[in-house]
């Protein structure tokens, strides 16, 4: 038999390792009709991550938007639709303080 144990920090490299916490309330209880302009920042294989500016007081902060949000239709792949650096206009759908994310 064999095990694998994999310990983020204990590893060098990989695995991101642990994120500064981000202040999110100024996206919480955003209204889902406030759109914002945002920049690409990253793409993955499940979405891409957008930093924004909230309209109030310029706080940015990243958020994800998920494959399935990206446009209406199949999207194969997130990097023919989506270039980091590129300009969106997106919608804050859900914060969650406790995890640190939001998505968009």
């Amino acid at each position: 038999k064999f095990g694998l144990t994999m310990v983020e920090s204990k590893l060098s490299g990989g695995g991101g390792g642990a994120r500064e916490p981000v202040n999110l309330s100024p996206f919480e209880g955003m209204a889902s009709d406030v759109w914002l302009k945002g920049t690409v920042v990253t793409t993955t294989n499940f979405g891409a991550f957008v930093k924004v500016t909230a309209p109030k007081g310029g706080a940015t902060a990243q958020g994800l938007v998920h494959i399935t949000q990206i446009q209406d239709g199949f999207v194969e792949s997130v990097a023919d639709v989506l270039q980091i650096g590129q300009e969106v206009q997106v919608r804050v759908t859900s914060v969650d303080m406790g995890a640190g994310k939001m998505s968009l």
